[in-house]
């Protein structure tokens, strides 16, 4: 019980993007698909973060903080809350990029590839964000978590790890796009009433709450301001395009 209340309730974020995650998507593509696409995030999960523990790929080499064993659930050497993300990032990019790209006043884009790209772009952003500051948790409350053998262009992150992960939500979004490849495109009376909006919102909670993190622990951990300040640089040429590419929707 003590690993389980680690995991559930010492992972609270996990848990509240795990909520809204089954909320939306059970709504979106009914609860089988949400069931198997979430079982099936997990082991692709599992096994990436368990194969970059042991052998290097497809993150290259890290390690987790063998600190955390006894007080979370862990699959293998990995704690069972990162491959858990793996559901709810994936999903919120897929459901973003199909907002972002198909408009405001509707629900899919002209093209397929259009929704898929962005959804991509999407996912490795986050990622872009997310790894850095975690890898300051110590500074504030998800704490010590992992520690990559370094060095990488990316704020100490190695380029393989950023490959890698670029790969691993290409799988996880194929798999949503084809679960979903039947989903007819409909109007939408404006973006407040259009079903993936959550998702962008979460989405970006997602995202600028460890931006938010980043200021606020950059007073005393200097690189945390570049790197939350790197997130915003990268979030408004896209915000800027979006803006402009909806206001040409009809």
């Amino acid at each position: 019980m003590h690993a389980l209340w680690g995991t559930v309730g010492g992972r609270w974020y996990v848990t509240l993007f795990g909520v809204v995650f089954a909320w939306r998507a059970s709504r979106h593509m009914g609860w089988r698909r949400t069931v198997g696409y979430a079982v099936a995030a997990v082991a692709v999960g599992a096994l990436a973060e368990n194969g970059s523990v042991h052998l290097g790929f497809p993150y290259t080499r890290y390690a987790f903080d063998s600190s955390l064993r006894g007080d979370e659930i862990f699959i293998g050497d990995v704690p069972l809350f990162v491959p858990l993300s793996y559901t709810f990032m994936a999903y919120f990019a897929f459901a973003s990029g199909r907002l972002l790209a198909s408009g405001p006043r509707r629900t899919r884009a002209d093209r397929p590839w259009m929704e898929w790209l962005l959804a991509w772009v999407l996912a490795v952003w986050a990622l872009w964000v997310l790894d850095p500051i975690s890898r300051l948790g110590e500074h504030f409350y998800l704490g010590r978590v992992f520690r990559y053998a370094g060095p990488g262009f990316w704020f100490g992150l190695p380029t393989g790890s950023q490959i890698g992960f670029a790969a691993t939500a290409a799988v996880l979004l194929a798999l949503l796009f084809f679960l979903m490849r039947d989903e007819p495109d409909r109007a939408v009376d404006g973006v407040a009433r259009h079903p993936h909006l959550s998702a962008l919102l979460t989405y970006h909670g997602q995202v600028f709450h460890l931006v938010v993190m980043g200021f606020w622990i950059g007073r005393d951990v200097p690189v945390a301001n570049t790197i939350a300040g790197a997130g915003i640089l990268i979030w408004v040429p896209i915000a800027a395009m979006t803006a402009v590419h909806w206001s040409a929707t009809k």
